[in-house]
């Protein structure tokens, strides 16, 4: 039977190839409009490019969803799928995922006289966005690899949601205040002090200010303090970053430093991630 696992573009694997054995990997990407025009964040986006048209325009923005089409055009090509999505409490990529489960779940039983025996789909509410979906798409592969049941399948995507998080340590904000995902009073404050604000995910699927952190070295601790505090002490972290690889890869030095078996990845945002993060803003995934 064939596997899938799915996740929309909030998720910043693009060219990531599974290495289970029958497993495919596939993503439903967001657009961003920015001026009027839409940018579908997929891989034949220019971020460059895109990035650049964000920073000069001045005009509200805006983001959207996967429809539901477009997800269920995922879940027809597999017998099992496992999608990943962005936060539900950040967008509607969760509940578009659920209504094209339903919509494919329901011409399979009529295709094949009520029987569902051999199609099964489940969608996981990430609470998060970024590094925390790679984290979970990582390793959900390395265990389907062991040849597990599809509700075997199930409770490990759920184990690993639960005891993963994501950590967000941006210096620009207006994206994130305008869209409402952040106070203004706290991105105009943060903006005009210059000072990088460490935020997280709430339980909810929000974001959740940590604190402000001033200079590179003291904000890598405040990452790892919080990391530690979270209960990683060792094993796959992702960050993400926009045009800021320097910064990535100190801070992934710095948490090697701590804990020696740490596997740290460092890739660039998509468009979606990039939006919000902003010029220089870090995405930490990890797990414990």
């Amino acid at each position: 039977m064939s596997w899938c696992i799915a996740a929309d573009s909030s998720c910043n694997l693009r060219s990531f190839t599974p290495t289970a054995s029958g497993v495919a990997y596939r993503f439903a990407p967001l657009k961003v409009n920015v001026g009027g025009v839409e940018h579908t964040d997929d891989e034949a986006l220019d971020l460059d490019a895109f990035l650049t048209q964000m920073a000069a325009e001045k005009v509200a923005s805006s983001s959207s969803c996967p429809s539901a089409g477009e997800w269920a055009e995922i879940f027809r090509a597999y017998d099992n799928v496992i999608a990943v999505t962005i936060s539900s409490n950040l967008s509607g990529s969760y509940e578009a995922a659920c209504l094209a489960r339903n919509m494919v779940m329901d011409d399979y039983m009529r295709e094949h006289a009520g029987s569902i025996a051999d199609k099964n789909i489940y969608v996981l509410d990430s609470r998060a966005t970024g590094g925390k979906l790679e984290v979970i798409v990582r390793l959900l592969d390395r265990y389907l690899a062991t040849g597990p049941s599809f509700d075997e399948a199930v409770a490990y995507a759920e184990r690993l949601e639960a005891s993963s998080q994501v950590l967000f340590s941006l210096s620009n904000y207006e994206n994130l205040t305008r869209s409402g995902r952040m106070p203004r009073l706290v991105g105009a404050v943060a903006t005009k002090l210059n000072i990088r604000i460490l935020g997280t995910a709430s339980p909810e699927g929000t974001i959740k200010i940590v604190g402000p952190t001033r200079g590179e070295k003291k904000m890598y601790r405040k990452i790892m303090d919080a990391m530690e505090g979270d209960g990683y002490r060792g094993g796959l972290v992702y960050i993400d970053h926009v045009r800021n690889l320097a910064g990535a890869e100190a801070l992934a030095a710095s948490i090697r430093g701590r804990w020696p078996e740490a596997e740290v990845e460092v890739i660039a945002c998509g468009a979606l991630c990039s939006y919000y993060a902003e010029e220089s803003g870090l995405i930490i995934g990890y797990g414990w």
